[in-house]
């Protein structure tokens, strides 16, 4: 909304007022672009924590009882399945989780 009643006044005081409100415009645009970069880089990290997170737990999981720890996991509500391993899950159940289960016992 600011922008807009910048823009007007500048329509009113002439071109010279216009030219540096599509400046500043500009240079507004700029700081979104490089928060955008930000949280993308952020973004990128997070991932890269999860996906080592996950394969501790898969290496943890899978060290010693891993058919009785998987279970376990199960049974808190996380994802046992290759594809969706560590994810929460919730009260419902997983068919790929359950015929994972059965394939390994």
């Amino acid at each position: 909304m600011n922008e807009e009643r910048e823009i007007r006044v500048a329509e009113d005081q002439g071109g010279e007022s216009l030219v540096a409100a599509l400046a500043a415009l500009e240079l507004k645009v700029m700081e979104v672009q490089r928060e955008i970069r930000r949280l993308r880089n952020y973004a990128r990290g997070l991932e890269e924590e999860n996906q080592r997170l996950r394969t501790m737990m898969a290496e943890t999981v899978f060290g010693g009882q891993g058919q009785e720890r998987l279970r376990l996991f199960y049974d808190q509500g996380y994802h046992v399945c290759p594809a969706q391993f560590g994810r929460v899950r919730g009260s419902q159940g997983c068919l790929f989780c359950l015929s994972f289960l059965e394939k390994r016992g």
